[in-house]
Protein backbone atom coordinates (compact mmCIF):
# COMPACT_ATOMS: atom_id res chain seq x y z
CA UNK A 1 0.00 0.00 0.00
CA UNK A 2 1.04 3.15 -0.89
CA UNK A 3 2.14 5.58 2.07
CA UNK A 4 2.20 8.84 3.23
CA UNK A 5 5.43 9.24 2.62
CA UNK A 6 5.66 7.70 -0.93
CA UNK A 7 2.89 10.42 -1.55
CA UNK A 8 4.67 13.10 -0.45
CA UNK A 9 8.00 12.18 -2.28
CA UNK A 10 5.97 11.76 -5.55
CA UNK A 11 4.10 15.31 -5.03
CA UNK A 12 7.55 16.68 -4.34
CA UNK A 13 9.19 15.30 -7.59
CA UNK A 14 5.90 16.09 -9.68
CA UNK A 15 5.71 20.00 -8.29
CA UNK A 16 4.54 22.49 -11.04
CA UNK A 17 3.05 19.62 -12.78
CA UNK A 18 -0.52 19.92 -11.63
CA UNK A 19 -2.05 16.95 -13.37
CA UNK A 20 0.88 14.72 -12.75
CA UNK A 21 0.26 15.49 -8.75
CA UNK A 22 -3.58 15.23 -9.62
CA UNK A 23 -2.70 11.71 -10.71
CA UNK A 24 -0.80 10.93 -7.65
CA UNK A 25 -3.39 12.38 -5.45
CA UNK A 26 -5.69 10.34 -7.15
CA UNK A 27 -3.64 6.97 -6.66
CA UNK A 28 -3.59 7.49 -3.49
CA UNK A 29 -7.40 7.79 -2.70
CA UNK A 30 -7.65 4.58 -4.45
CA UNK A 31 -4.85 3.33 -3.13
CA UNK A 32 -6.96 3.09 0.50
CA UNK A 33 -9.91 1.47 -0.80
CA UNK A 34 -10.98 -1.67 0.65
CA UNK A 35 -9.01 -4.63 -1.20
CA UNK A 36 -12.34 -5.80 -2.90
CA UNK A 37 -13.40 -2.79 -4.75
CA UNK A 38 -9.65 -1.35 -5.42
CA UNK A 39 -9.28 -2.81 -8.71
CA UNK A 40 -12.94 -2.39 -9.66
CA UNK A 41 -12.74 1.43 -8.97
CA UNK A 42 -9.46 1.99 -10.59
CA UNK A 43 -11.26 0.51 -13.68
CA UNK A 44 -14.22 3.12 -13.12
CA UNK A 45 -12.42 5.74 -13.09
CA UNK A 46 -10.21 4.64 -16.12
CA UNK A 47 -13.52 4.70 -18.11
CA UNK A 48 -14.59 8.07 -16.15
CA UNK A 49 -11.65 9.98 -17.28
CA UNK A 50 -12.03 8.64 -21.78
CA UNK A 51 -15.57 10.37 -21.16
CA UNK A 52 -16.13 14.48 -20.80
CA UNK A 53 -18.99 13.35 -18.40
CA UNK A 54 -21.20 10.65 -17.27
CA UNK A 55 -24.21 9.16 -15.63
CA UNK A 56 -25.45 5.78 -14.61
CA UNK A 57 -26.88 4.69 -18.08
CA UNK A 58 -23.39 5.71 -19.77
CA UNK A 59 -21.27 4.10 -17.05
CA UNK A 60 -23.42 0.94 -16.88
CA UNK A 61 -22.50 0.48 -20.52
CA UNK A 62 -18.96 1.43 -20.22
CA UNK A 63 -18.26 -1.29 -17.26
CA UNK A 64 -20.25 -3.81 -18.68
CA UNK A 65 -22.33 -4.53 -15.62
CA UNK A 66 -25.78 -4.66 -14.54
CA UNK A 67 -26.96 -1.25 -13.57
CA UNK A 68 -27.03 -2.35 -9.53
CA UNK A 69 -23.29 -2.91 -9.60
CA UNK A 70 -22.38 0.52 -12.01
CA UNK A 71 -24.83 2.54 -9.18
CA UNK A 72 -22.69 1.14 -6.44
CA UNK A 73 -19.32 1.94 -7.92
CA UNK A 74 -20.55 5.39 -9.38
CA UNK A 75 -21.87 6.30 -6.13
CA UNK A 76 -18.22 5.50 -4.46
CA UNK A 77 -16.40 7.09 -7.53
CA UNK A 78 -18.43 10.42 -6.54
CA UNK A 79 -17.28 10.86 -3.19
CA UNK A 80 -13.65 11.54 -4.40
CA UNK A 81 -12.87 15.28 -4.64
CA UNK A 82 -12.20 14.77 -7.77
CA UNK A 83 -15.23 13.89 -9.46
CA UNK A 84 -17.88 17.10 -9.99
CA UNK A 85 -21.75 17.13 -10.85
CA UNK A 86 -22.25 18.02 -14.41
CA UNK A 87 -25.84 19.77 -14.79
CA UNK A 88 -25.28 20.75 -18.55
CA UNK A 89 -26.02 17.53 -19.41
CA UNK A 90 -28.72 16.15 -16.58
CA UNK A 91 -28.71 16.25 -12.42
CA UNK A 92 -27.29 13.04 -12.14
CA UNK A 93 -24.44 13.97 -14.82
CA UNK A 94 -21.02 13.99 -13.42
CA UNK A 95 -17.71 14.52 -14.88
CA UNK A 96 -13.77 13.88 -13.79
CA UNK A 97 -12.04 17.87 -12.90
CA UNK A 98 -9.72 18.44 -15.77
CA UNK A 99 -6.35 18.07 -14.05
CA UNK A 100 -7.64 14.76 -13.07
CA UNK A 101 -9.34 13.70 -16.17
CA UNK A 102 -6.14 14.58 -18.24
CA UNK A 103 -3.41 13.75 -16.49
CA UNK A 104 -4.99 9.64 -15.67
CA UNK A 105 -6.11 9.82 -19.26
CA UNK A 106 -2.68 10.65 -20.73
CA UNK A 107 -1.15 7.78 -18.59
CA UNK A 108 -3.68 5.73 -19.77
CA UNK A 109 -2.96 6.27 -23.45
CA UNK A 110 0.61 5.79 -22.80
CA UNK A 111 1.01 2.85 -19.94
CA UNK A 112 -2.45 1.05 -21.38
CA UNK A 113 -2.96 1.71 -25.25
CA UNK A 114 -5.01 -1.21 -25.28
CA UNK A 115 -7.34 -0.37 -22.63
CA UNK A 116 -7.46 2.99 -23.77
CA UNK A 117 -8.83 2.00 -27.16
CA UNK A 118 -11.49 -0.65 -25.66
CA UNK A 119 -13.16 2.04 -23.53
CA UNK A 120 -12.70 4.78 -26.35
CA UNK A 121 -14.27 2.23 -28.56
CA UNK A 122 -17.21 1.67 -25.68
CA UNK A 123 -17.48 4.76 -25.62
CA UNK A 124 -18.11 5.54 -29.21
CA UNK A 125 -20.79 3.19 -29.17
CA UNK A 126 -22.67 4.56 -26.72
CA UNK A 127 -22.55 7.45 -28.80
CA UNK A 128 -23.03 6.13 -31.87
CA UNK A 129 -26.89 6.61 -33.98
CA UNK A 130 -27.72 9.43 -31.51
CA UNK A 131 -29.09 12.49 -33.54
CA UNK A 132 -28.20 15.38 -31.03
CA UNK A 133 -25.42 17.51 -31.59
CA UNK A 134 -23.43 16.54 -28.73
CA UNK A 135 -23.35 13.05 -29.03
CA UNK A 136 -22.11 13.05 -32.75
CA UNK A 137 -19.33 15.10 -31.68
CA UNK A 138 -18.72 12.52 -28.89
CA UNK A 139 -18.84 10.02 -30.98
CA UNK A 140 -16.52 11.44 -33.43
CA UNK A 141 -14.34 12.51 -30.18
CA UNK A 142 -14.10 8.87 -29.69
CA UNK A 143 -13.97 7.16 -32.51
CA UNK A 144 -11.11 8.97 -33.65
CA UNK A 145 -9.22 7.66 -30.07
CA UNK A 146 -10.57 3.86 -30.55
CA UNK A 147 -9.92 3.57 -34.27
CA UNK A 148 -7.93 6.22 -35.82
CA UNK A 149 -8.20 5.22 -39.60
CA UNK A 150 -12.28 4.59 -39.44
CA UNK A 151 -12.33 8.04 -37.08
CA UNK A 152 -10.43 10.11 -39.58
CA UNK A 153 -12.84 8.68 -42.52
CA UNK A 154 -15.84 9.62 -40.57
CA UNK A 155 -14.41 13.21 -39.38
CA UNK A 156 -14.21 14.02 -43.14
CA UNK A 157 -17.62 12.91 -43.88
CA UNK A 158 -18.66 14.66 -41.22
CA UNK A 159 -17.16 17.93 -41.78
CA UNK A 160 -17.82 18.01 -45.18
CA UNK A 161 -21.39 17.14 -44.54
CA UNK A 162 -21.36 20.07 -42.16
CA UNK A 163 -19.72 22.29 -44.23
CA UNK A 164 -21.94 25.12 -45.17
CA UNK A 165 -25.07 23.51 -43.33
CA UNK A 166 -24.25 23.46 -39.94
CA UNK A 167 -24.55 26.08 -37.03
CA UNK A 168 -21.36 27.66 -36.69
CA UNK A 169 -21.25 26.88 -33.25
CA UNK A 170 -21.74 23.35 -34.22
CA UNK A 171 -18.40 23.21 -35.97
CA UNK A 172 -16.86 25.19 -33.00
CA UNK A 173 -17.95 22.81 -30.87
CA UNK A 174 -16.78 20.08 -32.50
CA UNK A 175 -13.57 21.76 -33.57
CA UNK A 176 -12.93 22.47 -29.39
CA UNK A 177 -13.18 18.79 -28.60
CA UNK A 178 -11.49 17.29 -31.27
CA UNK A 179 -8.52 19.91 -30.09
CA UNK A 180 -8.11 18.36 -26.89
CA UNK A 181 -6.37 15.28 -28.45
CA UNK A 182 -4.24 17.53 -30.51
CA UNK A 183 -3.15 19.50 -27.09
CA UNK A 184 -2.71 16.55 -25.51
CA UNK A 185 -1.26 13.94 -28.26
CA UNK A 186 -3.43 11.55 -28.51
CA UNK A 187 -3.81 11.36 -32.15
CA UNK A 188 -1.46 10.82 -34.46
CA UNK A 189 -0.93 10.30 -38.82
CA UNK A 190 -4.51 10.58 -40.84
CA UNK A 191 -6.52 11.43 -37.48
CA UNK A 192 -3.94 13.99 -36.41
CA UNK A 193 -4.37 15.95 -39.65
CA UNK A 194 -8.30 15.52 -39.87
CA UNK A 195 -8.51 17.36 -36.25
CA UNK A 196 -5.68 19.93 -37.51
CA UNK A 197 -7.68 20.71 -40.82
CA UNK A 198 -11.42 20.65 -38.98
CA UNK A 199 -9.91 23.03 -36.62
CA UNK A 200 -8.41 25.35 -39.27
CA UNK A 201 -11.51 25.30 -41.10
CA UNK A 202 -13.62 26.27 -38.11
CA UNK A 203 -10.99 29.20 -37.16
CA UNK A 204 -11.14 30.35 -40.90
CA UNK A 205 -14.59 30.72 -40.83
CA UNK A 206 -14.78 32.80 -37.92
CA UNK A 207 -12.61 35.38 -39.09
CA UNK A 208 -9.35 34.10 -38.06
CA UNK A 209 -7.72 32.65 -41.40
CA UNK A 210 -4.43 35.50 -41.38
CA UNK A 211 -4.07 33.60 -38.00
CA UNK A 212 -3.38 30.55 -38.90
CA UNK A 213 0.11 30.20 -41.18
CA UNK A 214 1.40 28.04 -38.04
CA UNK A 215 -0.99 25.52 -38.07
CA UNK A 216 -1.95 25.79 -42.15
CA UNK A 217 2.38 25.06 -42.45
CA UNK A 218 1.86 22.14 -39.81
CA UNK A 219 -0.74 20.71 -41.77
CA UNK A 220 0.54 20.78 -45.01
CA UNK A 221 3.67 19.12 -43.52
CA UNK A 222 1.94 16.20 -42.26
CA UNK A 223 -0.36 15.49 -45.18
CA UNK A 224 2.93 15.45 -47.32
CA UNK A 225 3.77 12.13 -45.45
CA UNK A 226 0.86 10.28 -45.48
CA UNK A 227 -0.93 8.80 -48.27
CA UNK A 228 -4.19 10.32 -47.65
CA UNK A 229 -5.13 12.91 -51.04
CA UNK A 230 -8.36 14.27 -50.00
CA UNK A 231 -6.58 15.40 -46.84
CA UNK A 232 -4.02 16.72 -48.63
CA UNK A 233 -5.83 18.74 -50.76
CA UNK A 234 -7.72 20.22 -47.72
CA UNK A 235 -4.88 21.13 -46.17
CA UNK A 236 -3.60 22.84 -49.31
CA UNK A 237 -6.46 25.02 -49.46
CA UNK A 238 -6.45 25.93 -45.90
CA UNK A 239 -3.14 26.94 -46.64
CA UNK A 240 -3.81 28.71 -49.56
CA UNK A 241 -6.47 30.50 -47.81
CA UNK A 242 -4.13 31.74 -45.18
CA UNK A 243 -1.80 33.19 -47.84
CA UNK A 244 -4.64 35.05 -49.80
CA UNK A 245 -5.76 36.49 -46.55
CA UNK A 246 -1.96 37.71 -46.30
CA UNK A 247 -1.83 39.30 -49.43
CA UNK A 248 0.91 36.29 -50.41
CA UNK A 249 -1.14 35.95 -54.00
CA UNK A 250 1.52 33.90 -55.81
CA UNK A 251 1.69 31.08 -53.15
CA UNK A 252 -1.92 31.09 -52.72
CA UNK A 253 -2.80 30.65 -56.60
CA UNK A 254 0.03 27.92 -56.13
CA UNK A 255 -1.73 25.88 -52.93
CA UNK A 256 -5.07 26.36 -54.57
CA UNK A 257 -3.46 24.66 -58.01
CA UNK A 258 -2.01 21.58 -56.09
CA UNK A 259 -5.82 21.33 -54.58
CA UNK A 260 -7.27 21.34 -57.73
CA UNK A 261 -4.55 18.81 -58.83
CA UNK A 262 -5.22 16.17 -56.42
CA UNK A 263 -9.45 17.09 -56.49
CA UNK A 264 -8.94 16.00 -60.07
CA UNK A 265 -7.55 12.77 -59.54
CA UNK A 266 -9.62 12.10 -56.98
CA UNK A 267 -12.99 13.27 -59.19
CA UNK A 268 -11.41 10.86 -61.73
CA UNK A 269 -11.10 8.01 -59.55
CA UNK A 270 -14.78 7.56 -58.52
CA UNK A 271 -17.08 9.64 -60.46
CA UNK A 272 -19.62 8.47 -58.58
CA UNK A 273 -17.97 9.78 -55.38
CA UNK A 274 -20.80 13.03 -54.87
CA UNK A 275 -18.72 14.40 -52.19
CA UNK A 276 -15.10 14.06 -54.45
CA UNK A 277 -17.31 15.74 -57.08
CA UNK A 278 -18.32 18.80 -54.88
CA UNK A 279 -14.81 19.24 -53.76
CA UNK A 280 -13.21 19.25 -57.36
CA UNK A 281 -16.28 22.20 -58.31
CA UNK A 282 -15.26 23.99 -55.31
CA UNK A 283 -11.80 23.98 -56.36
CA UNK A 284 -12.45 24.80 -59.45
CA UNK A 285 -14.69 27.61 -58.14
CA UNK A 286 -11.75 28.94 -55.95
CA UNK A 287 -9.09 28.71 -58.44
CA UNK A 288 -11.87 30.84 -61.03
CA UNK A 289 -11.70 33.89 -58.13
CA UNK A 290 -8.55 34.13 -58.18
CA UNK A 291 -8.09 33.88 -62.20
CA UNK A 292 -11.20 36.80 -62.38
CA UNK A 293 -9.11 39.10 -59.27
CA UNK A 294 -5.84 38.91 -61.59
CA UNK A 295 -7.78 39.72 -64.90
CA UNK A 296 -7.76 36.72 -66.57
CA UNK A 297 -11.93 36.88 -67.02
CA UNK A 298 -11.84 34.62 -69.91
CA UNK A 299 -10.47 31.89 -67.89
CA UNK A 300 -12.74 32.57 -64.98
CA UNK A 301 -15.21 32.10 -66.94
CA UNK A 302 -14.08 28.86 -68.64
CA UNK A 303 -13.68 27.70 -64.56
CA UNK A 304 -17.31 28.57 -64.10
CA UNK A 305 -18.88 26.94 -66.67
CA UNK A 306 -17.19 23.79 -65.51
CA UNK A 307 -17.66 23.67 -61.71
CA UNK A 308 -21.59 25.08 -62.78
CA UNK A 309 -21.74 22.02 -64.76
CA UNK A 310 -20.07 19.81 -61.78
CA UNK A 311 -23.27 21.30 -59.51
CA UNK A 312 -26.23 21.00 -62.40
CA UNK A 313 -25.45 17.39 -62.30
CA UNK A 314 -24.99 17.50 -58.70
CA UNK A 315 -28.37 18.85 -57.74
CA UNK A 316 -30.38 17.28 -60.54
CA UNK A 317 -29.53 13.43 -58.37
CA UNK A 318 -29.84 14.72 -55.20
CA UNK A 319 -32.16 17.81 -55.18
CA UNK A 320 -32.34 17.62 -51.34
CA UNK A 321 -29.13 19.07 -51.11
CA UNK A 322 -30.11 22.91 -50.00
CA UNK A 323 -25.98 23.93 -49.67
CA UNK A 324 -25.82 22.31 -52.93
CA UNK A 325 -28.49 24.41 -54.73
CA UNK A 326 -27.02 27.46 -52.98
CA UNK A 327 -23.63 26.75 -54.30
CA UNK A 328 -24.60 26.39 -57.70
CA UNK A 329 -26.33 29.90 -57.54
CA UNK A 330 -23.68 31.66 -56.26
CA UNK A 331 -21.30 30.36 -58.99
CA UNK A 332 -24.43 31.19 -61.57
CA UNK A 333 -24.16 34.33 -60.97
CA UNK A 334 -20.64 35.14 -60.96
CA UNK A 335 -20.61 33.12 -64.18
CA UNK A 336 -22.97 35.64 -65.50
CA UNK A 337 -21.68 38.65 -63.98
CA UNK A 338 -18.31 37.50 -65.94
CA UNK A 339 -19.60 36.85 -69.45
CA UNK A 340 -21.64 40.26 -69.15
CA UNK A 341 -18.58 41.86 -68.71
CA UNK A 342 -16.11 40.06 -72.11
CA UNK A 343 -19.54 40.89 -74.25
Amino acid sequence: MTTFDDILRKLQDAKGDVRAQAVITADFALSVQSPQDRDKLTYTLDAAAVLHWFDLPIMTHMLQVDESEARRLLELLCHFPFVESFPLRGKNASNIHDATRFGWRARLAREQPNLWRQLSAQAAEWFAGRDEISSRIEYAYHLLCADPIRGARHLEELDRHWSGSAHPEHRQSLAQALWELETHGLVEGVARLEVLVCAGESRSARGETAQLGDLASRSVALARTLDHPSGLARAWCLHGDVLQSQGKLEGARAAFDEVLTISRRLAEQDPSNAGWQRGLALAIHRTARMASSSGAHKRAAELLSEANQIFERLVEKSPEQVVWKTELEQISKELFAIVSHLQ
